[in-house]
């Protein structure tokens, strides 16, 4: 396992598995699942790590970064490379205002309503 994931420029761990540039970290603040969209808009603005092809990623690729086994030091089913957010949103929209996340501490995806919780953003990109 300590071979799929790579710590690039301190902000960002490549996927080597996935073809998958994630951001190491998240968003400062967790938000609501909209305020997202515009959280991924200013890191493209801004050219997060050198690049401007930023997106929410897919319940899909967010749920293949959770681990099989909890890591023993931060107690959450994510690589120890990357922070230790524990909630984040997806792109998934799951019908009328809802909306999927992950949460690394109970390693699996749940759906909750857009609006009624804050979670964090972790931006994803494809690698060329």
């Amino acid at each position: 396992m300590e071979d799929r994931f790579v710590v690039k420029g301190e902000v960002v761990v490549l996927d080597r598995q996935s073809g998958l540039a994630w951001q190491r970290g998240a968003s400062e603040e967790p938000m609501v699942w909209h305020d997202g969209l515009g959280y991924i808009d200013r890191l493209n603005e801004s050219r997060f790590a050198g690049f401007d092809d930023w997106r929410y990623p897919s319940r899909e690729e967010l749920a293949a970064l959770i681990l099989p086994e909890e890591d023993r030091n931060s107690g959450l089913y994510i690589h120890p490379f990357f922070s230790s957010h524990r909630n984040c949103w997806t792109a998934t929209e799951a019908g009328h205002h809802k909306a999927c996340y992950v949460d690394f501490y109970y390693g699996d995806v749940y759906i909750i309503e857009e609006n009624y919780a804050n979670h964090y953003i972790r931006a994803v990109r494809t690698q060329h």
